[in-house]
């Protein structure tokens, strides 16, 4: 197999390798729910090394998630200032990663909160928002409300990808049916009953964002059967050079697995003259090739593509997985199966790469006796791929536990990862891990 330069799609750009020390591993930050609870998503960084991220609850009396930022200080410590608390109609419960535009200024999606009726609490379908740094702070702005029957898609639970025009794309988990029925959150835990999934499928869609001189428009690209299409895209789009789009769904596809929803597929998007036109790339059995992909995927300068399982596998804990395409047919290889035990399980993150091709990662299970979680390095060697932990999350003590977000390529080369539990108060945490 010939490894290729791995782009780091979330940054746009690629880190140089490191030898990594299983021990170089601190929590920087925890949440106190006050100032953020269970930070669901990945983190993103600016050129000063600030860190920015979003809690799915907790912060400011609504409890309905924020904004962070964090900020290196001189003693060598993380002050966090939050940026916005979410009220509801102003967007709630975000999960996915946010992005920058070339001003500075941050994107991101809620699942909930704006308008229509998406939730057994009275929450909204999901909004786009926008986060502009003023004289006096930062404003968010409502760029887009999902509401059902006017748009074929409702919870944005992905991230927003910007092309060279300033459109944004994105995808949502559940059809914008009106009347749709209420289904448990795959998040679990006390949260909120979400609107639009039936058995055997959910749908949601790919939509696009263009700004024009009275907002933004939505259209919506393509939406999915909750067949063998996908269904329930949780995940960010990437583009390649011909301005095609790729993404995973967490169910649909192969009939099978033990949700009863399918397995999972990735697929591809591709603009013609006629619209948008939908294909799989892969449908995931449940097997030893993997299942629920729920991470977004990043591509090699072959045009290869990667990413996680979440289930799957030789041991049904998980896989991290490797599409190629030879001759218009893409191949699925599993680079690793994980077993559960030390060396982790269930991986809810994609993989983020170095200039060499390393691959890393965490899993939200495995590891200590608790099943807190790992951070793991992936090398290619010898025509196999073999994994490193680099460190194992334990209960208590302060640090945090169970990973679901991919890790970040910041300052001073550090790997840094936001903990859904654990840190000093169990509300989550920021963690850093050094070369």
């Amino acid at each position: 197999m010939k490894r290729n330069a791995v782009q780091i799609v979330i940054l746009g750009m690629v880190f140089a390798s490191f030898a990594w020390a299983k021990s170089g591993e601190k929590t920087i930050f925890s949440f106190n729910e006050i100032n953020g609870n269970v930070p669901d998503s990945g983190l993103v960084a600016d050129k000063q090394g600030n860190l920015y991220g979003t809690t799915f609850d907790g912060g400011g009396p609504n409890g309905l998630g924020n904004v962070f930022e964090l900020s290196p200080t001189k003693s060598g410590g993380w002050k966090e200032t939050v940026l916005h608390n979410f009220t509801g109609p102003d967007g709630a419960l975000p999960i996915s990663s946010l992005i920058f535009d070339a001003a500075g200024n941050l994107y991101g999606t809620t699942q909930v909160g704006g308008k229509g009726h998406c939730t057994n609490t009275g929450l909204g379908c999901g909004v786009v928002f926008k986060l502009s740094r003023g004289k006096n702070g930062w404003k968010e702005t409502v760029l887009y409300s999902f509401v059902p029957g006017k748009t074929k898609g409702v919870i944005p639970a992905g991230g927003l990808i910007f092309d060279s025009a300033g459109n944004l794309y994105g995808t949502t988990w559940a059809p914008g049916v009106v009347g749709g029925p209420l289904h448990a959150s795959e998040r679990g835990g006390s949260r909120p009953t979400f609107w639009g999934c039936s058995v055997p499928g959910c749908g949601g869609t790919v939509y696009k964002l263009t700004p024009t001189k009275t907002g933004w428009k939505e259209t919506d690209l393509y939406a999915f059967t909750g067949g063998d299409d996908g269904s329930a895209s949780q995940a960010s789009l990437i583009f390649d050079g011909a301005g095609n789009l790729y993404g995973t769904t967490v169910y649909g596809g192969t009939t099978g697995c033990t949700s009863g929803y399918g397995c999972g597929v990735v697929f591809k998007v591709s603009p013609t003259k006629s619209g948008w036109k939908q294909s799989v790339l892969y449908r995931f059995t449940g097997a030893a090739d993997g299942a629920y992909p729920m991470g977004s995927l990043i591509s090699d300068t072959a045009g290869n593509l990667y990413s996680t399982g979440a289930a799957g596998g030789a041991s049904g804990k998980g896989v991290v997985f490797e599409l190629t395409n030879a001759g218009h047919k893409w191949t699925e290889g599993v680079l690793y199966s994980f077993s559960g035990g030390s060396d982790g399980g269930s991986p809810f993150a994609t993989v983020v790469a170095d200039a060499q091709g390393n691959l890393y990662g965490t899993t939200s299970q495995g590891g200590d006796a608790y099943q807190s979680g790992v951070a793991y390095e992936l090398t290619h060697s010898g025509g196999g791929w073999t994994e490193k932990v680099l460190h194992t999350f334990t209960y208590g003590g302060g640090e945090g536990q169970s990973p679901i977000a991919p890790m970040l390529f910041g300052p001073g080369g550090k790997l840094y990862g936001t903990t859904q539990v654990g840190g000093a108060y169990n509300h989550g945490a920021v963690f850093e891990v050094a070369p």
